[in-house]
C-alpha cells in the first residue's frame, strides 16, 4: 500500500474578502433594558406576593390546629372525675339505682378506676362491705383491665342496708377508700290496708274514694274492671304512707283491685267489692193514642219521663224508642236525648197495621253508664 502527500494551500486573499464573519454579540439599547429589567422586577415580585400569601394561609393553618389540640389536650376531662374532694388516685363505686333498693339476695359492685391505672401491671381494685361497727371485710378484687371500669362477681347480701367501699391496690401500697355506696335488700311485698270503703258497702253515687295506707315511695294502682275502661288510677305513695284513690262505679256489684309496687319491685295486690244501689231510677213512658183502629193511619207520640237517685230528673240521659205492633215489623227511633227535666219525647206514623196488641218500650242510658227500660201497651182495632 503507498501513501501520498496532500498539501493544502490558503485560499486566495481576494477570495477571502468576498466573505464577512458573522456577528455573534451586539448591544441593546438602554431603553429596551431597562423595560426588560422592570417586567422581570415585576413578574418577581408578583410570584413572592403571592407565594408568600400562601404559605402565611398554609402557617395560620397549622398553627390554628396545633392551637385547638392543645386546648383540647389541656381541657379533656381524666376518664374517671372522682367526686369533689375524692383523691385522684381512688376508685368510684356507681350510685345504686332506685335509691340502693333491691329484691336480689346478691349483687354484682361495679365503678371506675382512674385513667392513670388503665393497663397498669399489678393494679387491683379492693371492694369491702362495712359492718355495723364500721370495720372492713373484703368482698372481692378485681384486676384493672383495659379501661377504667370495673365490676365484681355476685356478692351476696343481708335483709337491710349493705354499704361498700373501695380502694386502688398498687405493687407500692394500697389507695385511700372510695366514698360509700349502700344496697337495701327488701324482700318484704308491700302491705296494702283499705281503710274505706267497707268491704260490701253499698252506695248511690256513680264514684267512690278509696283510702288506706302502704309503703311509703310504694305505686299504688286501682282498677274497676266494671267500669268503662277499667278505669285505671296510680298514685306514689308519699312519706306518710296514706293514699286515696277515686274510682267510678255502675249498677250492681263492682270488684275494685288495688295493686302495689314497692321501691324494691317486691308486688302485692288486694281487692273490694262494693255495689251500687240506683234507688229511684225508673223511665216512666206513656204513648198517645195507646189505642186506635188498625185501618186508619195513626201518630204516636211517645213521651219519657226518667228519674236519676232520689227521684230527682235525669238530664242528658240518651234514650231509645222501640214501637211493636201487630202487623208491622219493630220500629225504632234514633237515639235521643233527655232535657234537663228528664223528659225525651218520638212521634212515629202508624199505616198498615193488624187489630191485637201491642208495646211501646224505652231503653234509657245514664251518662254514668246505667241503664234502665220502661215499657207502656199499645191496643190496635
Amino acid at each position: 500500500m503507498s501513501t501520498q502527500s496532500i498539501k493544502a494551500s490558503a485560499p486566495p486573499p481576494d477570495v477571502l474578502r468576498r466573505y464577512r464573519p458573522i456577528r455573534t454579540g451586539g448591544r441593546i439599547s438602554p431603553p429596551l433594558a431597562m423595560v426588560i429589567i422592570s417586567g422581570c422586577l415585576m413578574l418577581g415580585l408578583v410570584t413572592l406576593s403571592v407565594g408568600s400569601g400562601l404559605m402565611t394561609d398554609l402557617i395560620g393553618q397549622i398553627a390554628a390546629a396545633f392551637g385547638t389540640a392543645v386546648t383540647r389536650l389541656v381541657s379533656q376531662a381524666p376518664a374517671t372525675a372522682p367526686p369533689s374532694g375524692v383523691a385522684l388516685d381512688t376508685p368510684v363505686l356507681d350510685t345504686p339505682p332506685n335509691g340502693g333498693y333491691t329484691n336480689q339476695p346478691s349483687i354484682p359492685i361495679q365503678g371506675s378506676v382512674p385513667g392513670a391505672a388503665v393497663g397498669k401491671t399489678g393494679y387491683t381494685v379492693h371492694v369491702y362491705r362495712l359492718d355495723k361497727s364500721g370495720s372492713q371485710v373484703q368482698v372481692a378484687t378485681v384486676s384493672v383491665g383495659g379501661t377504667t371500669r370495673f365490676i365484681t362477681t355476685a356478692i351476696p347480701i343481708t335483709e337491710g342496708s349493705n354499704t361498700f367501699v373501695a380502694t386502688l391496690a398498687t405493687p407500692t401500697g394500697e389507695g385511700q377508700l372510695s366514698p360509700e355506696v349502700t344496697y337495701i335488700l327488701d324482700t318484704t311485698p308491700p302491705k296494702i290496708t283499705i281503710a274505706s270503703p267497707a268491704q260490701g258497702a253499698k252506695l248511690t253515687s256513680s264514684t267512690i274514694d278509696v283510702s288506706g295506707s302502704c309503703d311509703a315511695g310504694a305505686t299504688i294502682s286501682i282498677r274497676n274492671e266494671e267500669a268503662p275502661g277499667g278505669a285505671f288510677r296510680s298514685q306514689v305513695i308519699g312519706s306518710d304512707g296514706k293514699f286515696k284513690l277515686t274510682v267510678p262505679v255502675v249498677a250492681g256489684p263492682n270488684t275494685i283491685d288495688l295493686s302495689a309496687t314497692d321501691l324494691a319491685t317486691n308486688t302485692s295486690s288486694t281487692s273490694i267489692t262494693v255495689n251500687r244501689d240506683y234507688g229511684q231510677l225508673a223511665a216512666h213512658l206513656a204513648v198517645s193514642p195507646s189505642k186506635f183502629a188498625a185501618s186508619s193511619q195513626a201518630t204516636l207520640k211517645l213521651t219519657l219521663h226518667a228519674t236519676s237517685l232520689n227521684g230527682g230528673p235525669l238530664a242528658n240521659a240518651k234514650v231509645t224508642f222501640t214501637v211493636a205492633i201487630q202487623g208491622l215489623e219493630p220500629i225504632v227511633s234514633p237515639e235521643l236525648t233527655t232535657d234537663a227535666t228528664g223528659t225525651a219525647t218520638w212521634q212515629v206514623a202508624i199505616s198498615g197495621a193488624s187489630p191485637g196488641t201491642g208495646q211501646a218500650s224505652v231503653l234509657v242510658t245514664s251518662p254514668a253508664g246505667d241503664q234502665v227500660t220502661g215499657t207502656a201497651g199499645i191496643t190496635t182495632t
